[in-house]
């Protein structure tokens, strides 16, 4: 089984290709630079077009510098948005920019919403954002971009 190019996410999956998880723990052993090097030969990988290229190889070095567990979430989240069809993958890259775009105050009550709500089982983040509470202290525009972010969130308990 060859690796796919997944250190940016998104560009592996395909069949007889791995996913982010594997190919960091084939290659967990190397070298920052090795994995590098490693990376630029994957068959996919030169296909890729020169932005895409660098954002693999930003988001393998941001990779390389987290612990093991900060890894593991962010393999987890990269598979979850692989599964998504392209208008729900769509969906959640216009939720992070709407999120980036917000007034300070707003950008850190949404952060302290979904941090919160990464600690609540997938099934019952829905019914919060639904709640009194939630639909009182954001808009709906607000509730959407959290939703979307966060179905591509494992749970953490």
């Amino acid at each position: 089984m060859r690796p796919g190019v997944n250190p940016g996410g998104g560009y592996g999956g395909r069949p007889g290709q791995e996913h982010l998880t594997q190919w960091l723990a084939q290659h967990q052993n190397m070298s920052p630079q090795q994995q590098e090097q490693m990376l630029r030969r994957e068959p996919g990988f030169n296909r890729l077009t020169p932005d895409q290229q660098q954002r693999a190889m930003n988001t393998l070095h941001r990779l390389d510098t987290r612990t093991p567990e900060q890894r593991e979430r962010t393999a987890a989240r990269n598979e979850m948005f692989e599964r998504l069809s392209p208008e729900q993958k769509q969906d959640v890259r216009g939720a992070a920019q709407a999120m980036a775009m917000m007034p300070a105050g707003r950008k850190a009550l949404m952060t302290r919403a979904f941090n919160d709500l990464r600690h609540i089982p997938p099934n019952e983040r829905q019914e919060i954002l639904n709640s009194a509470r939630f639909t009182q202290t954001f808009s709906p525009q607000e509730r959407h971009v959290l939703g979307s972010l966060l179905s591509i969130e494992p749970y953490e308990q």
